[in-house]
């Protein structure tokens, strides 16, 4: 039982570090991304659709949806992709993120984030882990 509960000491700092990026500033600007990429398949949608009828609403439809894609963030994937890793997974974005840190500690994780340069450097670690995880590496 020890032993379980030592391998799971890692989930307060995961959820410290999931409850930092939900309310990270880069956040809204997801949210803004998304309302942009539905707007462009709306539009797409609209535009197609008076000029071509119901084929042309299908096909303006996809091309809004692909230029909305293509101007959104990455962000919200991110986190995403971070909240669905397996136990194991969080355990060593962890460590990475601890090793970044220079800390175990939360509080020093919060400090962290306080500089710009230090903001970038963790979304980069974040986004290098989970694009491995994504390809399976």
């Amino acid at each position: 039982m020890a032993a379980g509960f030592v391998g799971m000491a890692f989930i307060p700092y995961f959820n410290h570090l999931m409850q930092i990026l939900d309310t990270d500033e880069e956040l809204k600007k997801t949210a803004k991304g998304i309302f942009k990429q539905v707007a462009w398949t709306a539009g797409g949608t609209a535009v197609g659709g008076i000029f071509a009828g119901p084929f042309g609403a299908m096909a303006g439809g996809m091309a809004g949806s692909c230029i909305g894609y293509f101007y959104s963030s990455d962000y919200e994937s991110l986190v995403a992709v971070i909240r669905n890793l397996t136990d194991d997974e969080k355990a060593k974005i962890v460590h990475k993120v601890q090793e970044l840190v220079g800390s175990t500690s939360l509080e020093a994780l919060t400090h962290f984030i306080g500089a710009q340069v230090q903001r970038e450097a963790l979304l980069n670690l974040l986004r290098q882990f989970a694009t491995g995880v994504k390809s399976g590496g």
